[in-house]
């Protein structure tokens, strides 16, 4: 069981390590814990000039869906509104990927949304997430690729878009999918606004069903469920990850890490989590 104090312990654990770190995961691990540095303004315009000069003409990063739809994630992240320049180019891209050839798709049928994060015969895999997740089928990797830019577009106010709503009703009507791929889904669903959540609730019921005595889930690695599970502004959802975080606080190390290569953005998901679970 985890306490108010050993909660709180965790997150001073968190804000020593994220305290001096002049990256993303810095930036926004500081604001989740409320400690913001006087120099975090000038680095942040920094990053998302980065980002901005990275983006070729046509408004990718290096012609990949899955780098194009990670910046315009960060980008968002960092503070940056749908409508900069920089983002309204990325998601423009990310936009013209859907349903061209190279998709995933469920059975071949045109027009089910889905974005194309290469043509076919390219390889994408393996793909991995900032969870540390790892997809290393091509099919999976696609699947996967679709569904973060879809989760981007999302975020990003495109949720009224026609092209964007058939993906979401197709993500909907999936129901055979691999442990790692549901929770996929699932995080894409949650950005996804008050008219599917209803439609997300046997989803999240299966999710808190198969979640165990100790907070984790089985064939899922725990980062990578509550990363996906923080996006989903459902009470179902938020009773999983207070579930987890007994579980997620045991990983962390005296530094204030939660693995052995002290990355920044599993840090940034248990902070998160934590953060959330302790305003419940």
């Amino acid at each position: 069981m985890t306490t108010p104090d050993t909660l709180a312990a965790a997150l001073d654990r968190s804000r020593a390590f994220f305290r001096d770190r002049e990256t993303r995961a810095g930036i926004v691990a500081r604001r989740v814990l409320r400690i913001p540095r006087p120099a975090d303004a000038e680095l942040t315009d920094h990053l998302l000039r980065e980002r901005r000069r990275r983006s070729t003409m046509d408004g990718s990063i290096g012609h990949s869906l899955v780098e194009t739809a990670r910046a315009a994630w960060e980008m968002l992240e960092l503070g940056a509104p749908a409508d900069n320049a920089g983002v309204v180019r990325m998601i423009g891209y990310l936009l013209k990927q859907q349903d061209a050839p190279g998709r995933w798709s469920e059975d071949g049928m045109a027009g089910d949304g889905f974005f194309s994060p290469a043509p076919p015969g390219e390889t994408i895999a393996p793909l991995v997430l900032p969870s540390g997740t790892r997809f290393d089928d091509e099919d999976d990797a696609r699947f996967v690729a679709s569904c973060l830019a879809l989760r981007t577009v999302l975020r990003a106010g495109h949720d009224r878009r026609a092209s964007v709503r058939t993906h979401v009703e197709r993500l909907l009507a999936l129901r055979v999918l691999d442990p790692h791929l549901a929770f996929v889904a699932v995080g894409a669903l949650g950005m996804a606004g008050p008219d599917y959540r209803n439609r997300l609730e046997p989803l999240l019921a299966v999710v808190r069903e198969t979640q165990r005595d100790d907070g984790s889930w089985p064939e899922v690695t725990v980062f990578h469920a509550v990363d996906l599970l923080s996006s989903v502004p459902l009470a179902d959802a938020r009773a999983c990850l207070k579930r987890a975080a007994p579980f997620i606080v045991s990983q962390q190390t005296p530094a204030g890490a939660f693995d052995a290569t002290a990355s920044e953005d599993i840090a940034l998901i248990a902070v998160r989590v934590l953060d959330t679970v302790q305003g419940m």
